[in-house]
């Protein structure tokens, strides 16, 4: 089998990162700037993999990454309760985690992983 390429190895650890900052986020008491942080980082990665998705032509995952970075958008803040936001951290993240898994999938299937 070949190796994992940049582009899969890179697109493999954005979506760890986020995942880990999403259920720090999630899990303990931060600070207000942590969650500005945190919306800066989910938004500009679901806009690049917006992006990444738009040039598949996967529209399903192109409308969540969409309506992610919408969400987390740290310019017109959507305003929820604490509890409400650590739903969604856990939903996001456990999202992306099934992405993880499904792209590990078809990169095997692929023999390029």
């Amino acid at each position: 089998m070949k190796n994992i390429n940049i582009e899969q190895a890179s697109s493999l650890a954005l979506k760890l990162l986020v995942v880990a900052a999403l259920i720090i986020g999630a899990s303990t008491d931060r600070e207000y700037s942590y969650y500005i942080l945190l919306r800066w980082l989910v938004m500009v990665t679901f806009i690049y993999f917006g992006y990444k998705n738009y040039k598949k032509r996967n529209f399903g995952f192109l409308i969540f990454s969409i309506a992610t970075a919408l969400l987390f958008n740290p310019f017109i803040k959507f305003w929820f309760q604490k509890a409400t936001w650590h739903l969604i951290d856990y939903v996001i993240a456990s999202f992306i985690f099934v992405t993880i898994i499904f792209d590990w999938k078809i990169w095997k299937v692929k023999g390029t992983a």
